[in-house]
């Protein structure tokens, strides 16, 4: 069994917009309280860095001492300094998914950080497919930051399908927020519901699933006590109707969803609703892929 270790190095990716700043807030703060490095890195295309030397060509020497790339990356330090944000500033020049994972590898990079608001139809188009992206390819975790920051995370809800890279992300987040309350959840659809939806019958699957998650957790081997403190909600119904709703109830920070990777995220009782949740949770959502 491997045992998570917190990131060699914080990877966040920004775009210097207003929603990004949640993301360097938390980026910031983690670095901080894990006593990790942190990279901070703006992305911008090809296209943009050329169109913008070749205006600048034309100009008096005194309005052109440097690329434009240079003076992002001065801009990028200038306001890291002013924030009291202890980071590299990097610029990156080249398509954004892409660009970001070769960065964030090159970087040695053991978390992706990156910032989405609430979507708009635009948004999901052109941060939303570079999240989406992230999260099918990155050997990383992945967090999503959507909430301002208060301070440490206090409540961290893994949502899981009882499956290796659900295990997998419910040791990481022991590991990683130890200080937290931990929530394990698991939304289950028995097959036929609809057909066998009585006491009895509910009851039944009720009993299955509670053996099931319990089998999950003595094979996850945690710490003892953070076993005994964990809250368990297990509850029929659909998750991405169910896990949305917990989140705004229960006054929850961060979800963590547990990945495969390049075949996509967990399947099986999260379903294919499991890529939407990173859209529409209204907390940071933590992608972990399997060890």
């Amino acid at each position: 069994m491997t045992v998570p270790t917190l990131p060699a190095r914080i990877f966040m990716a920004t775009d210097l917009s207003a929603r990004s700043d949640r993301a360097l807030s938390r980026a910031a703060l983690l670095a901080r309280s894990w006593s990790r490095e942190l990279t901070v890195a703006h992305v911008v295309h090809n296209a943009d860095v050329d169109r913008h030397d070749r205006l600048m060509s034309t100009a008096p020497s005194w309005r052109r001492p440097e690329s434009w790339a240079q003076a992002l990356e001065r801009t990028l330090r200038d306001d890291l300094a002013a924030e009291g944000i202890t980071a590299k500033a990097l610029i990156v020049i080249g398509s954004t998914a892409d660009s970001i994972l070769r960065a964030a590898n090159d970087d040695g990079a053991g978390l992706i950080v990156l910032g989405m608001a609430k979507d708009a139809p635009l948004d999901r188009i052109q941060l939303g497919s570079t999240v989406d992206t992230l999260v099918r390819q990155s050997r990383a975790p992945v967090l999503n930051v959507r909430r301002r920051v208060r301070g440490a995370y206090r409540h961290v809800v893994v949502a899981t399908d009882f499956s290796e890279p659900a295990m997998h992300a419910l040791r990481l987040a022991a590991h990683w927020f130890a200080g937290a309350r931990l929530t394990i959840f698991h939304a289950y659809s028995p097959p036929g519901a609809t057909l066998t939806s009585g006491p009895a019958a509910k009851a039944s699957w009720r009993t299955a699933v509670t053996e099931q998650c319990e089998s999950h957790l003595a094979a996850a081997a945690l710490p003892a006590a953070i076993e005994a403190a964990l809250n368990r909600v297990l509850e029929q119904g659909n998750p991405e109707v169910l896990l949305p709703d917990y989140v705004d109830s229960a006054d929850v920070d961060a979800v963590v969803l547990g990945s495969q990777g390049r075949s996509g995220l967990t399947r099986a009782l999260l379903g294919s609703t499991a890529e939407n949740l990173l859209h529409v949770l209204d907390c940071d959502t933590l992608v972990v892929r399997g060890s």
